[in-house]
């Protein structure tokens, strides 16, 4: 018999692989509608696992406690190291909030998501783009403080505020 030929175990695994692909695919498909929905509704987070400071190093962290929140009328800006237990937010931290204006959503050459917006406060003053991921809701968050080169990048998931789970401190600077 050819070497081509699968056994019925084989073709029975094959298409077990096909249909979880086509579901992850499908449930990445529903994330990223979702993502899109709640920029549209201005009631998102972008939940960060990962930040990339400045000089480009990166640095782990928690989602719950590190995020870019926009809220209707207002933006947050949350950072909370864990292992520093000082800070103006109480989290080894700092809370930031802000107003949005000149929001533009664009959709990119492969369907994925560029939402810029300027958020001014009296201690925030920046230009924040988002980029999602055309098929998931995987995306980055840089902001660019209009008075330094001090770009910070949020990497994580956008989710409904909903959906996020996060802890936003009660130490918020305006």
């Amino acid at each position: 018999s050819p070497q081509s030929a699968q056994t019925p175990k084989q073709q029975a695994r094959a298409q077990a692989r096909a249909a979880k692909k086509a579901a992850m695919q499908e449930a990445n498909q529903e994330a990223f509608q979702k993502a899109e929905t709640a920029i549209e509704e201005k009631n998102w987070v972008l939940t960060a696992n990962t930040l990339y400071g400045p000089d480009g190093n990166s640095y782990v962290v928690s989602g719950m406690t590190n995020f870019i929140q926009f809220d209707g009328n207002t933006v947050y800006l949350q950072l909370a190291f864990n292992d520093v237990v000082n800070g103006p937010n109480g989290l080894g931290g700092i809370t930031l909030e802000g107003s949005p204006s000149g929001m533009q959503m664009t959709t990119t050459k492969n369907g994925g998501i560029i939402y810029d917006f300027d958020v001014n406060g009296m201690t925030l003053n920046a230009d924040v783009q988002i980029t999602v991921n055309a098929g998931n809701n995987y995306a980055t968050g840089t902001v660019y403080p209009a008075f330094s080169s001090n770009n910070l990048t949020f990497s994580g998931y956008l989710v409904p505020t909903s959906e996020s789970g996060i802890y936003r401190s009660g130490f918020v600077t305006p």
